[in-house]
């Protein structure tokens, strides 16, 4: 009985990794479908508000959807524009920026340590680096260039999912009906919050990122406000990536200055005052991940969809553990990939105050 006991648990583990490698092998084969599909959804929650409005107003819910797009191509067309200008200026200074890099560090290790820095000179090599920035450039054109299938899917999510509801009636009794449609709404609600609050923080970010540039003098300032709000849905590593270009443009911009250190400060403070204070008095602790799984899935879903599943991997992570704490044979995986353990009192999803227990008096 005992050895029975031992190949079934074998057998089920052997079924658990066979399916998570052929899972991965599809995900990553067929990310050309999937990462569309993926985006589609994450608009899908962060335009619903706003169409739902204009479906209020007696406009239909497809052409509501087209009215902001069209909104937000008009207002971004330009921003893109200048955004792609200042990345193709910032490519094109980059080899004179390394260079003087690659004299002040050779100069640095020679001085204090003794060290010869030839081999450091050929790792430190202008055209790698702007290589690796323009492939950057280009892979993101490409991915620009597939926005119409996540278009596409997009359209057909609104103009399909209002139907689910009478399908899901005519599937299950009414009490069953009513437990799905009762943790359906709360999905559906808290995921939405999510992205919407996320998304006001990370352009919260990049405007005020914008604005300390901009007022320093530093150049590109439209390309670090763009970095400071795009990064900023990948917690910690985001942060620093996002500040240490300008800082170190600043560097060079600067010369023989107190500049590029107020440059630091100022941009330290933006990216811990929204990220350490702000970020967690609006999203509360429901929707803090734990940094285990905020790392593993970065990791995770870099090597399953590159670069895109990089910046994707939080949100997706954060929308399964919405998911999955509304569903209560599973809701304790939730717990586990909280970053701390929250047992909610208020009704209300979220407020602008942290959402803490309430201390007895």
């Amino acid at each position: 009985m005992h050895e029975e006991e031992t190949w079934q648990t074998a057998l089920k583990f052997m079924a658990i990794l066979v399916t998570t490698i052929a899972l991965v092998f599809i995900l990553k084969t067929l990310k050309g479908i999937f990462i569309p599909l993926v985006l589609a959804v994450f608009l899908t929650y962060l335009f619903a508000p706003v169409v739902e409005l204009l479906v209020k107003l007696k406009i239909p819910r497809v052409l509501s959807l087209f009215i902001l797009l069209a909104v937000l191509i008009v207002i971004g067309r330009y921003f893109v524009q200048i955004l792609v200008n200042n990345t193709k200026d910032f490519i094109a200074l980059l080899p004179t920026l390394e260079n003087e890099l690659t004299a002040k560090i050779s100069a640095l290790l020679r001085h204090y340590l003794n060290v010869e820095t030839k081999g450091l000179v050929s790792i430190l090599q202008s055209t790698r680096v702007s290589e690796m920035l323009s492939s950057l450039l280009n892979q993101s054109f490409s991915f620009f260039g597939k926005a119409l299938l996540t278009l596409l899917i997009l359209i057909f999510i609104y103009m399909s999912y209002s139907n689910y509801p009478y399908l899901i009636k005519k599937a299950f009794d009414k009490k069953r009906t009513r437990e799905i449609f009762t943790a359906l709404g709360k999905i559906n609600e808290q995921i939405t919050q999510y992205f919407i609050v996320k998304t006001l923080i990370s352009c919260g970010t990049g405007v005020l990122t914008g604005i300390a540039c901009g007022i320093m003098g530093v150049k590109f300032t439209i390309l670090w406000a763009f970095l400071a709000f795009f990064l900023n849905y990948i917690p910690y590593l985001g942060s620093f990536l996002a500040v240490i270009l300008p800082i170190v443009l600043s560097i060079f911009q600067f010369p023989a200055s107190y500049m590029p250190l107020v440059v630091a400060v100022t941009l330290i403070v933006i990216q811990l005052f929204m990220g350490n204070f702000l970020d967690p008095e609006m999203m509360g602790n429901r929707f803090n991940l734990s940094p285990i799984v905020i790392i593993f899935s970065l990791f995770f879903w870099g090597y399953v969809w590159g670069v895109v599943g990089t910046f994707i991997a939080v949100p997706l992570m954060a929308t399964v553990k919405i998911v999955i704490q509304n569903i209560k044979p599973v809701s304790f995986v939730a717990v586990l990939m909280s970053k701390k353990a929250y047992i909610p009192e208020d009704p209300k999803l979220f407020s602008f105050r942290s959402i803490r227990p309430r201390r007895k008096k």
